[in-house]
């Protein structure tokens, strides 16, 4: 039975972690609002898919530290239910670790760009709406070292 409720719970954690609600708008970080940016033009050269990787925080670690100590306690009596908890919550640590980066991470493109002075740049950017593709006319808003690319109005 704690079996079943620690499996449940560890599904139910990796479920919730996935949700993301839905946007008509494009979603933009608040640390974006209200700064100034360099536009730039430019045709998008090259385009390859990767994954950036997901976060790592104590969330994940602790969640599946507490899952599995918990489903290791119902395993012997006395001592062994102490190996065994202690164990489960060292399993369950670097499980829910792992789950989590899994679930945080996010589809993007490595998007180079031959700007109208002749410079070439990449840029890595999270998908959340269409894909770039060679020839694109693009915009390069870029401050502060950070960057990304948005479809050139024409």
């Amino acid at each position: 039975m704690k079996t079943k409720l620690a499996s449940f719970a560890l599904l139910s954690a990796v479920v919730v972690a996935g949700c993301t609600f839905p946007s008509s708008r494009r979603v933009v970080p608040a640390s974006q609002a209200g700064v100034m940016q360099n536009v730039e033009i430019g045709v998008v050269t090259g385009v390859r898919e990767v994954t950036i990787e997901g976060k790592k925080t104590n969330l994940g670690m602790y969640g599946g530290g507490i899952v599995g100590g918990a489903a290791g306690s119902g395993v012997g009596k006395g001592v062994g239910s102490t190996i065994a908890s202690a164990g489960g919550a060292v399993v369950g640590a670097v499980a829910g670790q792992a789950i989590e980066e899994a679930a945080t991470r996010k589809r993007a493109q490595e998007i180079s760009v031959r700007m109208d002075d002749g410079r070439t740049i990449v840029v890595t950017q999270e998908v959340q709406t269409g894909l770039y593709q060679d020839g694109d006319r693009v915009r390069v808003l870029h401050a502060n070292g950070e960057a990304r690319i948005t479809m050139a109005v024409n």
